[in-house]
C-alpha cells in the first residue's frame, strides 16, 4: 500500500521502565528490574554468541552480564578521542559488529565514523566523516545493510556480502522531510524495516523496496529504537528520549524516556549475535 493507505496501529500496551508504571501489557511478562550504573553513556547493546551482552560505552566495547553487571573492556574505540562516543550498532549474520561513533558535545559535528569489528577481532574504520550514525540493521538473508547518518534524514540500503563483510552499491531507501530524523531500526522475519522517527512520534514499517506499509503512532515525540521480541517474537519494544524535552513537553508526554511495548502481527527475524 501507499503511505496514504498504510495500516496504522495505536499503542495499547506499555511498560514504563522509568517509573515502574504498567499498562495493558498483554503478553503477561514477569518483569524484573535490573539496574547497573555505567561509567559513561551507553550507545549500543547487543547479544553475544558466547552468552551475555556487549555494550558500547564512550571509550569502547565491554562485556555486560545482565545480572552481575559490567565486565572488562574488550575493544578500545577512539579511547583517546574525548569528543566522541559510540552510537548505534548491530551484528551481521556472521557475527561481525558494525557500529558508529559521533560527536558527544551536542554540536553534531561530523567527527564520527562507521566501524566494522571483524571475526578475528580486527577493528576497521569503513567510513568517515559521519555526524550521527544510526539505523544499522541487516536483511534476514544478510545481503542488504541499512545505515543512516541521521543529519541527512536519509536511510541507505547497501548491497552486502555476508561471507566477507564487504559493502557494495548504496541506494536511497527512504528520505524524510524536516524536522523528522530517522533513528534506530530493526528488521522482521519478512525483511521489512521498522524505523523509529524522532520528532514524528511514530514507528514506520517499510517493505524491502522502501514502500511504507505500517505506521505505529506513539504517545512520545522522540522514539529512538525499535526491537521485535518476546516469547513469540511479536512484541514491538520502543525506547524513547526524554532529556532534550522542554518542561512543557514532558508534562504532555508522560511516557517520554520509557520503554514502550505493543503487540503486532509480525514476527522478529532470527537475532544476529556478535562473535566477540
Amino acid at each position: 500500500p501507499s503511505a496514504k493507505t498504510a495500516k496504522s496501529y495505536l499503542l495499547p500496551d506499555f511498560y514504563s521502565g522509568a517509573t515502574g508504571q504498567s499498562g495493558r501489557f498483554s503478553e503477561g511478562f514477569l518483569l524484573r528490574r535490573l539496574h547497573h550504573n555505567l561509567p559513561s553513556l551507553p550507545g549500543l547493546l547487543v547479544g553475544r554468541r558466547k552468552g551475555g551482552l556487549l555494550v558500547g560505552l564512550e571509550d569502547g566495547l565491554y562485556a555486560l552480564d545482565p545480572v552481575a553487571g559490567l565486565g572488562a573492556r574488550l575493544v578500545a574505540v577512539e579511547a583517546d578521542e574525548f569528543l566522541t562516543r559510540i552510537n548505534d550498532g548491530k551484528p551481521d549474520p556472521a557475527g561481525r559488529l558494525w557500529f558508529g561513533t559521533m560527536d558527544k558535545t551536542g554540536r553534531m559535528a561530523p567527527i564520527g565514523a562507521l566501524y566494522r569489528l571483524d571475526l578475528d577481532g580486527k577493528l576497521e574504520k569503513i567510513r568517515s566523516p559521519i555526524a550521527i550514525p544510526n539505523a544499522i540493521a541487516f536483511a534476514p538473508d544478510g545481503k542488504t545493510m541499512y545505515f543512516a547518518d541521521s543529519v541527512t534524514r536519509t536511510i541507505e540500503a547497501i548491497d552486502y556480502d555476508p561471507a566477507t563483510g564487504a559493502q557494495g552499491k548504496s541506494r536511497v531507501f527512504v528520505r524524510y522531510p524536516e524536522p523528522i530524523v530517522p533513528d534506530g531500526t530493526c528488521v522482521d522475519a519478512d525483511g521489512a524495516l521498522w524505523v523509529a522517527l524522532v520528532e514524528a512520534g511514530k514507528i514506520e514499517r517499510r517493505l524491502p523496496d522502501g514502500t511504507l506499509d505500517v505506521t505505529v503512532e506513539l504517545p512520545v515525540s522522540r522514539p529512538t529504537m525499535s526491537a521485535l521480541g518476546g516469547a513469540d517474537g511479536r512484541t514491538l519494544f520502543v525506547t524513547s528520549q526524554r532529556r532534550v524535552l522542554s518542561p512543557e513537553k514532558i508534562a504532555r508526554e508522560t511516557l517520554a524516556g520509557d520503554l514502550l511495548a505493543l503487540r503486532v502481527p509480525f514476527r522478529a527475524a532470527p537475532p544476529n549475535l556478535a562473535a566477540l
